[in-house]
């Protein structure tokens, strides 16, 4: 859909236009929640400035076979800085960008003698406490003032800045092992063209484990031996900082918040959170003073959620999450399926987060991952319906540069494993000469236009950005689900997101969520279409009708229709259930069902097993009768015994009914 016809689409539910928007001053915050994010690898992104390439061996143009990803091409600060236009277009509130010390040039040689490629995405680290040279300049204070630079334009264009943080390791120096561990020997940083160890004070081989890499073949099932391993062997070689040396966690700590404190930075994401405990993660965030969110390169909910909350991180990557929007909208899976990683399968397990979901960090692919049109087959239609469900379910968006140009991995094949060539492209294709060949800065790409469209619609709308998400509706290839203000000053503000990912027209006639303002005869509109309206049914139904591999976001059109409804909070205690079953409430009046299984209000949330809770919305002065039922995946009801409750509805804005099941 083309981005002029999606804006006339908004602006007639009084959305502003993209350039216009500036829902964020940029200063201070507690958190990332709502943020729109734009990564950017610099050394990939644009040369905005040739004089502080890395010469000879270390750089190339061409990215004509794998091994010419493995080279620095070129980007850097001053290059975002020139294309702060174009990030800005598509409505972006921050970017994340690679870290920003200076890098080990060469990696270590092999067995063989084979030498590793260029630290060109500066995870290698080498100087940990002066600003990439191959990003800024060779003169040490020019380079750091360079990256303060950027910061302060992205600042004045309303736009906050993430640092990549790697507090984890430095660079790989350190050969052999325990007290045999020593630094690279002469003979072999002359032949890798490296150098022999890392900067003082971080050439202190006591400041390091030395115990090896990690081996990720007996990392699963977690338990307290894996762990230990993570957070205490090399991870792929790179030496691993050992945090019970005071000196060694204290200069780690000061380098990180001295990027913080000259830069002004808003935010850090932290490389390999998961080799990390999360008590020295939360140290760090609180030490360096600003949000964070890191790396577990995990599926596992319970093991990542260990990393978010209170005494840990604000967020984390949320690769979990990432696993099901491949699987479910890539692959075509069971949006239903709890056996496999799906969707909701993992938005049921949401609860481990606590009251951090909403900062936990959405993406559909990375640097480390394959580019979701490969994973797709090249299917743009896909690919579309994926980016808008990251930016209207909970947490907050990241969209790696590029993905707006509807390209794949370059060479149009998966790549097995960590994906870390074909995936990291430049943003210009140059050949040998650096001529350039090719340009991905087009602003007229269908994606690039409606990522735009999605940040207008996160900033219209703040329920998308900080709402309560709740399923309304799940089967094999329909899910759909609200995002509602449930305080404050927005509260009440709903948007019902509905997401196919079969390519055949799927529909449902789908339960208003009881603890949803919305009432029956309220009209609801898609933003996509103005004339896609539906409206509520008497018992607080929409019919919805979704084509193959795309969406529907409906809004109130107007106002909600005014109507005396109570809002019932129901708590059934003693309700025991077997796994995969929920409770329900189902009784005599539409709001309840009329006593059809099917339109029960539910599930109920279990936040003190086995005490549920369940929320209705029911006309004031109302006298209902109702039963608690169990149900499972397969539709199979367990009524209660006894007589029906019996419930006179107050004439209140609130109200509490607490049973126990029969």
């Amino acid at each position: 859909m083309k981005l002029k016809k999606v804006l006339s689409t908004l602006a007639g539910i009084c959305f502003a236009a993209i350039m216009a928007i500036s829902p964020y001053q940029v200063q201070a915050a507690e958190n990332l929640e709502g943020e729109s994010v734009y990564q950017i690898m610099v050394d990939r992104f644009y040369d905005g400035d040739s004089s502080n390439n890395a010469t000879g061996e270390a750089f190339r143009y061409t990215e004509n076979s794998e091994e010419d990803f493995r080279y620095m091409h070129g980007g850097d600060w001053e290059g975002i800085i020139q294309k702060i236009p174009y990030i800005k277009g598509m409505g972006y509130t921050a970017i994340w960008i690679s870290p920003v010390s200076d890098p080990q040039l060469w990696g270590v040689p092999d067995s063989t003698g084979k030498q590793w490629p260029t630290a060109y995405h500066g995870y290698n680290v080498y100087d940990p406490d002066r600003a990439n040279r191959y990003f800024g300049c060779e003169d040490e204070q020019a380079s750091k003032e360079k990256l303060k630079e950027l910061v302060d334009v992205c600042h004045e264009n309303d736009i906050k800045v993430i640092l990549d943080v790697v507090p984890n390791h430095v660079g790989d120096y350190l050969q052999g092992t325990g007290s045999n561990a020593h630094y690279l020997t002469l003979t072999d940083a002359l032949k890798a063209g490296s150098q022999m160890e890392p900067v003082a004070p971080y050439n202190n081989v006591s400041w390091y484990h030395n115990l090896g890499d990690i081996d990720f073949s007996i990392e699963h099932p977690h338990c307290a031996e894996t762990t230990a391993m993570l957070e205490s062997h090399d991870l792929g070689g790179l030496d691993d900082i050992d945090f019970d040396n005071p000196e060694a966690k204290q200069a780690v700590f000061d380098s990180i918040k001295g990027w913080f404190d000259y830069t002004g930075a808003d935010a850090a994401r932290v490389d390999a959170a998961k080799c990390m405990s999360p008590q020295t993660i939360h140290e760090l965030q609180e030490y360096i003073g600003v949000p964070t969110f890191g790396e577990n390169f995990d599926m596992c909910v319970d093991f990542v959620s260990e990393w978010v909350g209170d005494d840990a991180e604000d967020g984390m990557l949320d690769f979990p999450l990432f696993q099901a929007v491949v699987n479910d909208f890539a692959y075509g899976q069971n949006f239903d399926n709890i056996d496999e990683i799906s969707l909701k399968k993992i938005f049921d397990q949401d609860t481990l987060y606590g009251d951090n979901v909403n900062q936990m960090v959405t993406f559909i692919d990375n640097h480390d991952r394959n580019r979701f049109l490969t994973e797709a087959g090249g299917d743009v239609k896909k690919m579309q319906n994926a980016l808008t469900f990251i930016h209207t379910c909970r947490g907050i968006p990241v969209v790696f540069q590029g993905t707006e140009q509807n390209r794949g991995n370059a060479n149009g094949q998966s790549i097995n494993g960590i994906a870390d060539t074909y995936n990291r492209w430049c943003m210009q294709t140059k050949d040998a000469n650096g001529n350039v060949t090719a340009d991905y800065f087009n602003t007229d790409t269908d994606t690039y236009q409606l990522i735009a469209s999605l940040n207008v619609l996160r900033s219209e709308y703040q329920a998308l950005r900080e709402g309560t998400q709740r399923e309304m509706w799940s089967s094999p290839h329909l899910y759909a689900f609200s995002r509602r203000m449930d305080t404050g000053e927005n509260k009440g503000q709903e948007v019902i997101c509905a997401f196919n990912n079969s390519t055949t027209t799927q529909s449902a006639n789908m339960q208003i969520r009881a603890e949803s303002s919305i009432t029956p005869g309220t009209v609801l509109v898609n933003v996509f279409d103005e004339n896609d309206t539906v409206t509520v049914s008497p018992d607080r139904r929409v019919n919805v009708s979704v084509a193959g591999n795309s969406n529907k976001i409906y809004v109130v059109k107007g106002e909600i229709v005014p109507m005396e409804y109570v809002y019932v909070t129901f708590t059934v205690n003693n309700a025991t259930t077997e796994w995969g079953q929920n409770v329900y409430l189902v009784g005599d009046c539409a709001e309840l069902g009329n006593w059809d299984p099917e339109l029960a209000i539910g599930p109920g949330s279990c936040p003190d097993y086995p005490s549920w809770v369940i929320n209705a919305a029911l006309k004031a002065g109302t006298e209902v009768e109702f039963k608690a039922i169990k149900k499972d995946a397969g539709g199979n009801v367990v009524w209660e015994s006894g007589a029906n409750h019996s419930y006179t509805v107050p004439d209140a804005e609130t109200a509490d009914c607490t049973i126990s099941w029969q």
